[in-house]
Formats: structure tokens, sequence, C-alpha cells
């Protein structure tokens, strides 16, 4: 119903924008009835008519009320008899107003972009270009200067477009048009400090336009992102989380896992650190940057080595990167509206579970129905078989894929405004204020039912500049509410019987999923194949989990220019944050009953049942920073250097308790409750993290071909432990600009060549302040009217963040008139002093303490190219491609994590489907089994290899070795885009190849199997069944465990298409006159298909999809 709303309103927009059209360009006269008008309104109602651009001369008061209703076929002769003292002129399509005398001497015209809009600031000049002889354009577009005597040529330039030149001739006016210089907007690379010149840049970065982002993915910023830089991966090894709209990513990689995982009570928690986020110069965490509304993105950059990211220090070991957002321009007031909206389909084509009647088959022949013992009577099992083939042979096979999914619907609208308050004169003399206001609205329904996330923003930022200061003031608010879906965990429902029925005869649905629910009660069964009805709760209990997050932020900056080579940048940002949860379990959650029966009236018994968990958590963060920076250039010489300091103060609060004793499914407030949970009470924990830095960047440039960069910064933090508070960190970087060297200039085949190499640290401070100092916990019991307390963390006072050496050479080339772009990259990272527990005597009370232990080494390459054959004003051809590999090494490890390998060997006994260890010189992404000959083809059983090769039926822990490593050869992404005038059509594909992975559904879903749960139809048809057969698995009637081996190690090869896409943008012919200065409309589709050499299942957790989302971009 909403897709036909929105096709209906789509056909209804297009007759408003068309049909008039059409109908003003058949009639010869034009009418005009205007009363206490200025001529301004008249000028725009002539231009509107006759769909010209205009002109008009600065000089010229178009104040002057005019009233005039009259119709008119000659637009100049109308003009005349309107105001006779300006001359009208229609010169290239442009209705050009201008005094009758005072121009014979001079030049003047309009310069329009692209998108045939006004440019502001572009330097026009004509002969030498002095000061005498340059113009740069007003607010609309326009220029006016002296006519150089002799000058033959007319010049345009303006940072992001290609220099326009134009032969003047006898021509006085001139409307240019500019052409977009796709090198040239790259230009400056954005640090987050102060920008820097790509030319003279020694580090690696990767430079995203929003633009660019939202045509490839406008709902999502790290699966957009991810297209441009295949080193930058969010983390979902086991592809559990798919598309849930509520799951933030919390393991996210640049150039490889950089930190050792936690190991806390034995448990292995395989969480990396999360890069660092830079909002507008400011660190923000994953959320806010997950939520951000994409159409306020100007730019993204990458920042990933020792060059690029030292000056963050501390921070930085698992990279940068930087989000610059729109800023208000000048000139009149703009309007952009942008509307998202789209369909989710759930993608179920990785599952290959049985239908009803190859599950009976399959039980039937693993024995599920045979006797006991050999020789007795099967008799009442016998029932429970006929039972359910009666169940077939009625038709009865539920799909219970679909019963928690729907077809999502997902919609955002965006709301940008901006203009300036003074007109271009006072701007010159006083200043100019330019403001913004953002707001945004945001739904993503899932497509589990009942899971959504609704977002809200508003924002304002003022701007004032003037010729030495620039004061800019960003005031941003933002709300999320966020619903779990009540259907729980996906996987539940890839379990769920398919000869059972959801419902009985009357529509309810059943509690319990059951052969009695269907057999004659009078019928005995030995099997009742009895499962929790995965959707009972969700339909008919109040359970529930629901999140608020609220943040305010306020950021304010003041740039002053000293002088012309020295600016000084201050900056002040003060935020906060609310997360609030609230989850409740209903006390007739089969968490507490099992069955139907709620009539227990044991006290003990009710006060346990149902469970309500609130849990706040607020932050206040203080943030501020000084920063100076120094250019200047003296012959073939050029410097720029900055210095700068920074502090911070962030405070946590954090609140919650858990109350149980709910005595009905409707009573679901906190009120309810009769008590805390047993041996519970209210928690709660406050602290605060202070940090210092400074920091120091000096580049060289010689002739703009040598280039050295040297950066220094030091960190202290209250983090650390308080024999180490602070840590230095440093980078060099050389670059050579080849293309520069005498020997190559004047090349027509290339461009630019450079060659980059450099060095350095940065640092890591993931853990908490808890870790270094000892903190003591009071005791519930009090002592002779006392608390007591004790000793709850030991602290480590050497403890400090740790440091990873990064080491990066690189080359960049652009070559045959800018058509073809390279940028290729080898790194060797060594990361020391990890961040995880050592052993320590158990006769002081702690079995390990937090310590600085475990070094671990990333080393790849990557390379990005891009190629455009075709790039005209009305055809571009362009084509993608780029790569990366990386091979992670532990170098050294601590020796709890040698306890952990033994714990976790013996583990392996119970039949885990695949151990996770430290071993030096492996990867943290190496997989251990024993290996594997396969399945005896004469006895069913498998075939191991102990560690010195022999052969044995018998698995042993110490058996496992290395057996793949999930790392792929390469990976990246391949793309093409087309541009036909207005029509644009484009299509992503994401490749992989060479990783081993483990499958777990072989191990899970084929063996190890649960007779009484749906299984992979592969667990019926492909597993041994008789002496001679060559399988892949074991017998079916072979329950026995099946072991972490080798047999499920599959090498990988994928291919997926990312986005596909098609634009459409209305000519400016079209909507010149109408107050439209854009209109644009798009559709893209991600994740439209999935190729893997590897069926395993994914989305066990929250399945994935395939999203086909409209855009509308409207600018008035």
């Amino acid at each position: 119903m909403k897709m036909r709303t929105l096709c209906l309103l789509l056909i209804i927009l297009s007759g408003i924008l068309f049909f008039p059209i059409e109908k003003s360009c058949a009639q010869k006269k034009m009418s005009v009835h205007l009363q206490h008008k200025t001529l301004n309104d008249v000028l725009l109602t002539v231009q509107k008519n006759g769909r010209y651009f205009l002109y008009v001369d600065p000089s010229i008061n178009t104040e002057k009320r005019i009233s005039v209703s009259t119709q008119y076929t000659d637009p100049l002769a109308f003009l005349r008899q309107i105001d006779n003292s300006l001359s009208y002129e229609i010169i290239d399509n442009t209705l050009v107003v201008t005094p009758k005398k005072g121009n014979t001497d001079r030049l003047y015209g309009l310069v329009l972009d692209e998108n045939e809009q006004p440019v502001s600031g572009v330097v026009v000049h004509c002969g030498n270009g002095k000061k005498s002889g340059a113009a740069l354009t007003d607010t609309e577009g326009r220029f006016s200067l002296p006519a150089g005597a002799g000058s033959t040529t007319l010049t345009a330039t303006f940072i992001g477009y290609k220099k326009q030149n134009i032969e003047i001739g006898t021509k006085k006016f001139f409307c240019i048009h500019l052409e977009a210089d796709v090198n040239e907007l790259d230009d400056v690379i954005v640090t987050g400090y102060a920008p820097k010149a790509k030319n003279s840049f020694t580090g690696t970065a990767v430079q995203v336009k929003g633009e660019e982002l939202r045509t490839i993915n406008n709902t999502s910023f790290f699966d957009a992102l991810k297209v441009f830089d295949p080193s930058f991966k969010t983390v979902d090894s086991r592809e559990l989380f798919g598309s849930d709209p509520n799951h933030v990513p919390s393991q996210i990689e640049i150039r490889g896992q950089n930190s050792f995982p936690d190991i806390s009570e034995s448990n292995l928690r395989t969480e990396t650190s999360l890069p660092v986020f830079i909002l507008d110069g400011f660190e923000v965490d994953v959320e806010k940057v997950y939520d951000l509304d994409m159409n306020r993105i100007q730019s993204v950059t990458i920042l990933k080595d020792a060059s690029a990211s030292a000056i963050y220090g501390s921070r930085a070991a698992n990279g940068v990167i930087v989000i610059e957002t729109k800023s208000p321009e000048a000139g009149k007031l703009q309007i952009n509206y942008s509307l998202t909206s789209g369909v989710q389909v759930p993608d179920l084509s990785s599952y290959n579970l049985m239908n009803a009647a190859e599950v009976l088959e399959f039980q039937k022949a693993a024995g599920v129905f045979d006797a006991i013992n050999e020789g007795e009577d099967p008799g009442t099992r016998l029932n429970s078989y006929n039972v359910i083939r009666q169940e077939i042979m009625s038709g009865t096979d539920t799909y219970w894929l679909s019963k928690p999914l729907r077809v999502g619907f997902q919609h955002k609208h965006s709301l940008l405004i901006d203009g300036s308050v003074n007109n271009e004169k006072a701007e010159k003399e006083t200043g100019n204020i330019r403001y913004s206001v953002n707001l945004a609205f945001g739904q993503n329904n899932g497509v589990m039912k009942g899971s959504d996330r609704t977002t809200y923003e508003a924002g304002t930022k003022l701007l004032y500049n003037s010729k030495k200061l620039y004061i800019t003031n960003d005031l941003q608010f933002s709300m999320v509410n966020s619903d779990e879906s009540p259907y729980g965990d996906f996987s539940s429902y890839t379990q769920a019987l398919p000869y059972h029925r959801e419902k009985d005869a009357d529509g309810k649905y059943y509690r319990t999923l059951s052969l009695a629910n269907v057999a004659p009660e009078s019928m005995s069964l030995s099997i009742l194949a009895q499962q929790e009805s995965p959707v009972y709760e969700a339909k008919y209990l109040n359970s529930f989990t629901e999140k608020e997050n609220y943040n305010v932020t306020n950021n304010t900056s003041v740039n002053w220019e000293v002088f012309s080579d020295l600016r000084i940048r201050a900056n002040f940002s003060v935020s906060y944050d609310f997360n609030r949860t609230d989850a409740f379990i209903s006390p007739q959650s089969f968490s507490y009953i099992n069955s139907d029966d709620n009539s227990s009236t044991t006290p003990s018994v009710l006060y346990s049942r149902g469970k309500y968990t609130l849990s706040n958590n607020s932050s206040l963060s203080y943030k501020g920073n000084i920063v100076a920076s120094y250019t200047h250039s003296f012959g073939a010489h050029d410097i720029q250097a900055i210095w700068g300091g920074e502090v911070s103060q962030d405070e946590y609060n954090s609140d919650g308790y858990t109350l149980t004793g709910f005595l009905g499914d409707a009573l679901n407030y906190l009120s309810y409750g009769v008590q805390y949970e047993l041996y519970g009470r209210p928690s709660g924990s406050e602290s605060m993290v202070r940090t210092a830095g400074t920091f120091a960047n000096i580049n060289y440039s010689y002739h703009n071909r040598y280039l050295v960069d040297l950066t220094g910064r030091i960190d202290g933090s209250s983090i650390y432990g308080k024999n180490q508070q602070t840590a230095p960190y440093w980078s060099a970087g050389l670059r050579w600009n080849m293309h520069n060297e005498s020997f190559l200039k004047g090349n027509n085949m290339l461009q630019k060549l450079a060659l980059r190499v450099n060095v350095g640290t940065t640092g890591n401070q993931n853990y908490s302040k808890s870790q270094a100092t000892s903190l003591y916990t009071f005791l519930t019991s009090v002592y002779g009217g006392y608390f007591g307390a004790i000793i709850s963390t030991l602290g480590n006072p050497d403890l400090k963040g740790q440091l990873t050496y990064n080491r990066n050479i690189g080359i960049e080339s652009t070559l045959f008139g800018n058509k073809l772009n390279f940028d290729m990259n080898y790194y060797y990272n060594t990361t020391e002093g990890n961040l995880t527990d050592i052993t320590i005597a158990p006769s002081i009370g702690f079995d390990s303490y937090k310590t600085n232990m475990g070094d671990l080494t990333n080393q790849g390459f990557e390379f990005s190219f891009s190629y455009t054959p075709i790039r005209t004003r009305d055809i571009t051809l362009n084509f993608t491609l780029n790569g990366a590999h990386n091979t992670n090494r532990i170098t050294r490890i601590s020796e709890t994590l040698r306890k952990y390998n033994e714990q976790i060997s013996q583990e392996a006994d119970k039949g885990t489907a695949n151990v996770f260890l430290f071993q030096e010189g492996e990867s943290m992404n190496t997989i251990y089994a024993v290996r594997s000959l396969g399945i005896d083809p004469g006895t069913g059983k498998e075939i191991f290899l102990t560690k010195e090769g022999e052969k044995t039926f018998t698995w042993n822990a110490d058996d496992q070795m290395p057996v793949g490593v999930n790392e792929p050869i390469l990976q990246g992404y391949i793309g093409g885009n087309f541009r036909y005038k207005a029509w644009e059509i484009g299509a992503t594909f994401n490749y992989s190849f060479g990783a081993d992975r483990y499958n777990y559904t072989l191990h899970e879903k084929i063996e190890n199997v649960d007779y009484m749960v749906n299984n992979d139809r592969r667990a019926l048809t492909e597993r041994w069944k008789q002496p001679g057969d060559v399988a892949r698995y074991k017998a079916i009637s072979d329950n026995s465990i099946t072991k972490s081996t080798s047999r499920f190690v599959q090498r990988e090869r994928m291919l997926s298409l990312t986005s596909l896409r098609i634009s459409y943008t209305l000519p400016q012919s079209i909507l010149r006159g109408r107050n439209l200065s854009m209109l644009k409309f798009s559709v893209t589709g991600n994740e439209i298909f999935y190729c893997s050499t590897i069926r395993q299942e994914r989305g066990l957790t929250y399945p994935y999809a395939r999203s086909i989302n409209f855009s509308a971009y409207i600018n008035f």
C-alpha cells in the first residue's frame, strides 16, 4: 500500500513539473500580473517565462516598485517599456541587464557550475591577471573587470574545477560554465587538526566525498565506506547479526587486528578496539556515527599509517576516521530536502533446511522410532511415527523461517536550510554571518517483526567570517529509540520441526509444539518431539527490550588569521549522552514456566517469576584544543608547521537494578515488581578520565619535489599507571614528486608520479582506569555496625597504553591525461605491549591482573585503480578496482595466554566446533583442528592424523594444529559508472578469495545434530549409509560427538553485488524559473545477491536482507 502511494505521488509530481512546460512552450504570449512589486520581481518573471539565465549588473537598483498587468511576445521590448534607462540583451540564453552607459571599457558576465548554478569566489582575469585586471565572482556568480589592453583571453579559476580559457574577441558579456576537476577536488587531505596539501602529504589516507558515499548506499554509513577502502572491515566473524537495524558495529578493523582479545573468567571475547572517530574536529563514539544523517556529510577521510595519524597519538593504533559535515554557504537562502524510502526483503538463500517429509525420513534413518533394545517391539514409538506421517499426508509442512519475518520498510527525511544574514556590500565592510538549520527523521523497520530503530536529529550552525576572523558554533541534538524483536533469535526458527502445526483448530497458537497436540487422546506416544513454540511469546506475552539514547553536543571554533602566514584555531566542545535500557521478561515466559500450568501459589515461586531490568548510563564530556599553523614560501622552499595542545575530561555515571515477582503478564511496569532479584540490589558506578596532550608537525618542501614530514606528540592520561603517566608518539615521512623532475615534466602521458615512505608510532588505550589502580567493593554484610570492603581489582601501577610501530611505502600516479589513477601501498605494523592478563601468584588472592603483554604484527598490501576512458560534458564512463591483503602474526604471548591454550584444548574434548588458540608464529585468524583424511568408506568412521602423521580413528586434543587461516589472499571491490547527460547508472561488486573458513553449519547442522530439531538437508542426503559409500559425513545413525576437524575447513571464493543504482537529474532548462535549483531521483539496490563456494547459514541471530531504496533530492 505504501509503495503504491509513493508511486502515485511520483506520477503527480511528474505531471506538475512537465505539464505546465509543454503548455507554456506552445503559447506565444506571456502574461505578467504584478502589483507594487520590485523590478527584480519583474526580471525574475521574465526569466521564468523564457527559461533564461539572468545577469543583473550589481550597480542597478532593482528595489524600485512597479505595477504591471499585460501580455507580451517580445521580452526585450516589454522590459524597455518598464524601464528604458537600462540596456537589455539576450546573450547565450542569458537575460543581461546593464546600465546604458559605463560598460564600454569593462568585461562582465556570469559563472555557472555543472548544474548551471552560480559559483561565488571564482577568480576571473584577463591578460596577465594582475590585481587591476582580476575580479572575484559574487554570491550570484557575477563578475565585472576592466578590459586589459591587448588582452585576448579571459581566464576563470576555482578550486575543484578545471581552468577555463575563453577568447575575448569583440564580446563584452561572457557566460562561463565550469567543469569539475576530479583530481583537483582531492588536493587537500583533511586530518581533523589542519588540512594538508595532498602533493606534500607523506601518509596514507583515503578520502571520500559525501555524495560518493550516498551514491553507493544512502542508508548505511559503514556499508558505504568499506567500498572505498578494502582494508576497512566491520567484523562479524560468524555472520550472526545480518541486517539488524539495532546492531551497532563493535568490531572494526583497519589493516588487520592490532589487539589481543580479552580473557575474563576463562571467557574469550574476540572484540577488537575500534578506530577513533573525529566528527568536525572532536572525538565521538561509534553509535553517534552509526546514526548520523548521511545527507549532512561533506567528506570522510580514513587515516591509516603513522604519518597520517600519529598526531592523534594514544588513540590512533586502530586508525582514524575524520568526518566533516556541511557548512552553511554564502548567498541567498537555500533549502535542501531529501527523501529516502525503501524496502528490505529477507535473504534466506543460505538456509537449506529439510521439509516435513525429509525430517521424518531423517529421523527414521537415525533410528528415532526403533525399539530401544534389539528384538523388542517398538510399540508406542511407531505410534509417534504414524502420527507424524499422518500429519505430513494431511499437508502439514510449516515453513517456520517465515513466521518472524516481514518485508521491512524504511524511510528517512532530511531538511537542510542555509543562507547569509548580510548582503554582499555589508559582508565586505563588517563581515558575514551565515547560518544553517538541519532536521532529520528516520525510521528503519527491520525484517524481523517488532524490530525497529527511529532517529531524530536537529541542529543549528552559525558562522561569522571577516577578513581575519572565522567563528563557528554548531549545536546538535539527536535522539534514538530502538526496539528489539520480541520473536527472539532467528536460530530458534531454524530448529523448529516443520511437521508441527503452529495453531490449534480454534486458530490459537500452541505454547508447546508436540505430537500430543494432534494425536488421539487415547494414543500412547513414546516420542512427543516436544519443542517450545518460537512464536508463542511474541504473540501473547508482553516481554520487551527498549532502548533510548539522547545526545546534545555544542562545538565552538574560533579561527584567527594573525597575518597571512599564521593562523590560530581554538576549539571547545561540550557533549552530554544519556542511555536508558528497559527489558521485561513476562512471568509466563518459558524462562519460568515450561508448560501451560500457571496455578502455583507458593510465594517463593511466584516472587521469582518475571524480571524487569532497568539500566541508565550517562556521560558528560569536555574537550578543548588550540592549534597554531604557519605556512610560508620563499623561493623554492615551502614550510607548513603546526603546533597544538588539547585537554579533555570525560565523566561517566551508570546505575541500574533488576526487579522480580511480577504476578501477571500485563503488569509489566517497574512498580509491579515485588522484590529485587535474589542476592541483587541497585548498582551503580561513576568514573572520570582526564587526558592532555601536546603535538607538533612540520612539513618541508623543496621545489615541490622533495618533501619531509615530521610529527611528535606526548599524551598523558589518568588511566595510565602512576609510574607511567605519559607516553610519546612520533612519525617521519618522505615524499618524492617525480612528476616535477625535469626529466618527466612535459610528458603528456604522465601527469603525476609520487613515492611515499614513512615510519612512526601510534597508541591504544583499550582499558579502564580500574585496571591501573586497585578498587574496593563494599560487602552487603554488616560487621559491628560497619560495612566491610574487599579488594575487587588489583591494579597495575606500571600499566600504559599499547604501542604500534607503523611502516609504510607507497606509490601514486596519474596517467594518460588524468584518465588512469592508481595508488599502491605496502605496510608492516608491529604492536607491542598489548593489553591482556598476566598470571600472578595465587597466594595474593588473584589469578591474574592487567598488564602490557603480547606482541602482534600485521603486514600486507592494498591498491586502488580508477580508469575513466570517457569524460565529456554529456558522457562519463568510469571503472574502479581496489583490493587488499593482510597477514597477521602473533610474535609473543603472556603466560596467561599459554594457560588459556591448555584450558581450551581440554574444552575441545566436549565437541567445540572450532577452538581459538594463541600460538607464537601463527595468526589471530588461524584455525586449529585435528587433521582429517575424511570418512572411511568401509566403517563410516572418521580417519584422523596424529601430529606425527599416523592414521587413527581416535580424536586427541594434543593432535590439534593449524589447518587454515581465515585471511583472504585478496579482497576488495570492483565497480563501474556510466553517465549520459542527466542519466547515471552504476554497479559495485565485492569479491574475496583464498580465505579458509570453518563451516559451522557442517559441524552443527549435519553432524553433532539433535535428531529432534530441524537440520540441514545434507544431513539426510550426503551422510554415509553403508559400506563402500564415499561420503563426506558420518553415518546418520552415528550420533557420537564430532570434534574440531579439518574436514570442515573450506577455502572460500565469494562475490556479491553490493550496490546497483540508477539516477536521473532534471535539466536546469526545465527547473529554471520554478524556484528549484535541483531535482534528482535515484533508485539504489544493496546486497542484491551473494554467492559463495561455502554453503553456511548466515544471520542466525538476525537474518540478512536485500534492500531497494528510492531517493529524491530537491534543492530550492
